[in-house]
């Protein structure tokens, strides 16, 4: 074994001596050759690692759908929009509104919606003074608006208020109450002011009732002219 380990080392010396004698020779022509090698073989592995390493790319369809007609509004907007209109006075709210197409009507609604006002009061009167129920009814909500509470029209000592209890009312801008004497027309209803809270018991001066005449008590968006809630008394 050691003579064949022996052989091999002087096959190799005897190699290295002849390439070493070869390139001497023809050293100008292998300095060539081999600048030309390792240039073809760098730029082989340079694509070869790229080719290995770099992710492939894939096209895929996007998830975010075509927008079609408005761009739709930004929260942010719909806010200032909702703020601006209710910071007029009732006139030109009332004139705003009248100039508006249906999906800026839309925004102010639904803004108004977002908001809730809260209100307690309690019971008009005193412990000493004689309370009577006229008549009472529990309110609806009308066109998707949501509504539930009770209406009654009191007599204190003989002066009338109409007092909303356990009420709650989808919130819209320049809600108005009303009582009505014909099914809830706001045609000759008298108006009671602007709504004190879209959530609450609250009470509105009504003055000498005697025989009431009233029959609905009514919700009512002033520059929209919408209905949001009525009950009928009994």
């Amino acid at each position: 074994m050691y003579g064949s380990h022996n052989n091999s080392h002087n096959i190799l010396k005897k190699f290295i001596y002849d390439f070493f004698r070869l390139f001497l020779l023809y050293k100008g022509a292998t300095l060539a050759i081999i600048a030309a090698a390792v240039v073809v073989a760098s730029a082989a592995a340079y694509f070869l690692i790229l080719n290995l390493f770099s992710p492939t790319q894939v096209n895929e369809p996007s998830s975010n759908p075509t927008q079609v007609n408005q761009p739709p509004v930004s929260v942010d907007m719909a806010s200032q929009e909702y703020h601006k209109f209710i910071g007029m006075n009732e006139q030109d709210r009332m004139q705003s509104a009248a100039q508006m197409t249906p999906n800026e009507q839309s925004t102010i609604m639904r803004e108004a919606s977002r908001v809730t006002t809260g209100i307690k009061e309690f019971m008009p009167g005193t412990a000493n003074q004689a309370v009577a129920i006229i008549s009472s009814g529990s309110f609806i909500g009308v066109d998707g608006h949501l509504a539930e509470g009770i209406a009654k029209i009191l007599s204190v000592n003989g002066t009338g208020y109409l007092r909303l209890e356990q009420f709650k009312v989808t919130n819209g801008p320049d809600l108005h109450v009303y009582l009505t004497p014909n099914g809830g027309n706001i045609q000759n209803a008298k108006d009671l002011g602007i709504l004190k809270g879209s959530e609450g018991d609250q009470n509105y001066f009504l003055g000498n009732v005697g025989n009431s005449r009233y029959d609905t008590a009514v919700i009512f968006s002033q520059p929209f002219r919408v209905l949001f809630a009525s009950a009928t008394l009994r």
